[in-house]
């Protein structure tokens, strides 16, 4: 829990413990800062807009954000990255990608999946084999550069789930001389379903390795630079023409989004086996997510603070016109025995009230906006570097962002209230009186 979460739920229990302390032992003065509330209904209604005005635009960005990083994040983990990875311990550490490979892999799926503790957690395991050549179509004498990825068919339907189909089908379980082609590939190849296409490649001993194979299908993932150079090959042919039985990476997609303790399982897995690998979750190789992370959470702070600044101020203003318009009616209750304190706790009860309606308030208008735009979605262009543009939602089931909604009027209202509570308390009694 970050610094700022910590102060802010101290805040808010050290207020609440305050409204119950005063609801216990000082009913009367809760009722009478509760009943000040419609004295003056203008200004309070117009405090209360401003509250809830801040609030919903707390709810329904936070919710448009939440909503903006579900669907980054399930396009990252299901474009072929998974929740968790499995590398070769020199993967991050060399260019050449054939000198880090994972020795017999299907002896490790097999331990892996053998093992109680993970296997449990596993949705899907598979195993990828990276490598990169020339592809060429005789018929319409083209060629481009590829970079491929060997992929078992059956668990690339889940891993792959984001990369949409344009023609034709994936790759099939059977026919294993048959690849899909990114849609950008495709077109500087003039390919089509059903072509033939001839692979060359530097197999993993430095000697050549080609292949003639079967246009099957062509995909997009909406990330332009990935269509324009991305194969998919069935995993056994491609470590056939790369003459290897190794992979690049084992990538591991869970039943329940519990990465963080999976990892630590499977890095307990590897350490008690001597294996020389390394584990990898998707946030930690995925720096375009996280770029938009930092982006967008920067904004959405700045948000909360424009909207806490404009709340405080719209509340101490309330509360010092509040003061001044009641300045004989202070100074009376003062004249008849009433304490200082006493009169900073009614002024202070009176801004929590205001802080609670306005949380309440933003809260329900903000569920009902937010169920009106989720009707029709909101249309938004192509993201940095992609070629497609999604529909975005307003997420509300986020604890967090309700939590937030609720917390930050009452936090601001009660903070704004202080000095205002002061100020009447310490007005003097006899200056007081001939105030008009």
């Amino acid at each position: 829990m970050s610094g700022q979460m910590v102060l802010t739920h101290v805040g808010i229990v050290l207020i609440l413990l305050f409204v119950l302390w005063c609801v216990i032992f000082h009913s009367q003065d809760v009722k009478f800062a509760f009943l000040n509330l419609f004295r003056h209904k203008r200004r309070s209604f117009s405090t209360i807009a401003a509250i809830m005005l801040g609030g919903i635009s707390i709810f329904l960005y936070g919710g448009f954000i939440d909503y903006s990083f579900w669907i980054l994040k399930e396009q990252t983990i299901r474009t072929n990255i998974g929740h968790v990875q499995i590398y070769n311990q020199n993967y991050f550490e060399t260019s050449n990608k054939n000198k880090s490979l994972i020795n017999d892999y299907r002896s490790l799926k097999k331990a892996i999946l053998n093992e109680p503790e993970l296997a449990r957690s596993i949705s899907t395991l598979s195993g990828q084999l990276e490598f990169t050549g020339v592809i060429s179509q005789y018929e319409s004498e083209t060629s481009g550069y590829f970079s491929a990825l060997g992929v078992e068919p059956l668990p690339a339907l889940k891993l792959g789930s984001f990369d949409k189909l344009i023609t034709g089908s994936d790759l099939s379980r059977v026919k294993i001389n048959e690849i899909t082609l990114g849609s950008g590939l495709a077109k500087t190849l003039n390919a089509h379903y059903g072509d033939w296409l001839d692979v060359l490649v530097v197999n993993t001993q430095g000697g050549q390795g080609a292949l003639s194979m079967q246009l099957r299908g062509v995909f997009e993932s909406g990330i332009k630079d990935y269509d324009d150079v991305a194969i998919k090959i069935p995993l056994i042919t491609a470590q056939r023409i790369m003459g290897t039985d190794s992979v690049s990476k084992i990538l591991i997609l869970l039943k329940e989004e519990d990465t963080a303790a999976f990892s630590d399982r499977l890095r307990q897995f590897i350490a008690k086996h001597h294996l020389p690998l390394i584990v990898k979750d998707w946030k930690e190789v995925s720096l375009f997510y996280q770029q938009v992370e930092g982006l967008l959470t920067g904004i959405y702070f700045f948000i909360k603070l424009i909207v806490s600044l404009i709340v405080i101020f719209m509340i101490s203003n309330s509360m010092t016109m509040n003061v001044i318009e009641r300045t004989r009616e202070i100074t009376t209750l003062r004249a008849i025995g009433l304490k200082p304190l006493h009169v900073t706790r009614l002024f202070l009860l009176e801004g929590i009230f205001v802080g609670i309606i306005g949380a309440a308030g933003s809260l329900a208008v903000g569920y009902a906006v937010a169920s009106v735009i989720n009707l029709y979605g909101i249309a938004m262009p192509p993201s940095p570097g992609q070629s497609l543009g999604y529909t975005a939602f307003i997420k509300t089931d986020s604890i967090a962002l309700n939590w937030i909604t609720l917390v930050l009027p009452i936090l601001t209202t009660a903070g704004a209230s202080v000095l205002p509570a002061l100020r009447a308390s310490r007005l003097n009694i006899s200056d007081a009186f001939k105030f008009s």
